[in-house]
């Protein structure tokens, strides 16, 4: 995954076609925003607990301080990690992930279950993935199914379409589901014991593609840890 990750983001560079990253709805314009500004902070809290991990296990292999400070220096000086984009729709606000090797539902899985980091947010209402996107069009679309669905061919699959304010027009449910078909196998849609459910988002800045293996029911934000 990330190696096409990295093969699709330089192919795409001057048309700045891919997005990856997180869409987070909620009730009015604003309080999606809050609640964007609230998985930012709870993404990059987590973020800087597996930096502090690394550079303890890179000490422990007897890595010098001056290749630490060179390495902590790099970091200060590139990009971060979660960039907020803003309102793509009504009610609906992106974030992006700016590392390739940060995948938005791994990283949900972690986030988002049952656990000790588990994300709340009393703004939010869901946070759904986009492992990979492309413009709204029909051949695009396909290209991106190819490179995000290949890989899972043969395993029961459902699908989660969630066609946001101005987007519905653009990739229907039937196109989603054609492509699902043609892919993971027909014969392996399972809609009461799925392996995998791949997310589809549309909207008018990009037609996202996600696969996760837990219940889409967590993408639903908790205001409280239960």
């Amino acid at each position: 995954m990330a190696k096409r990750l990295r093969d699709l983001k330089e192919a795409s560079k001057a048309s700045d076609d891919v997005e990856r990253g997180f869409l987070v709805t909620g009730p009015t314009c604003q309080e999606a925003l809050r609640g964007l500004k609230d998985l930012r902070l709870h993404l990059e809290v987590e973020a800087e607990e597996r930096k502090d991990t690394q550079s303890d296990h890179r000490n422990s292999e007897g890595v010098s301080v001056c290749h630490s400070l060179d390495v902590e220096l790099a970091e200060l000086h590139s990009q971060r990690r979660f960039l907020t984009v803003g309102m793509v729709c009504k009610q609906v606000a992106f974030l992006r992930a700016q590392h390739v090797d940060d995948i938005p539902s791994r990283l949900l899985s972690r986030f988002l279950v049952p656990g000790r980091d588990r994300f709340v947010s009393r703004f939010a209402d869901r946070v759904l993935p986009v492992d990979m996107s492309s413009q709204p069009r029909s051949e695009r679309f396909s290209r991106l199914a190819q490179d995000v669905l290949a890989s899972h061919a043969g395993r029961p699959w459902r699908l989660l379409y969630e066609p946001f304010r101005g987007g519905w027009n653009t990739i229907s449910k039937e196109d989603a589901f054609e492509v699902c078909r043609n892919i993971l196998g027909a014969d392996r849609q399972s809609v009461a014991d799925p392996e995998i459910t791949v997310v589809c988002t549309v909207q008018p800045r990009f037609v996202g593609l996600a696969v996760v293996t837990f219940d889409v029911d967590y993408l639903r934000v908790e205001d409280e840890i239960g």
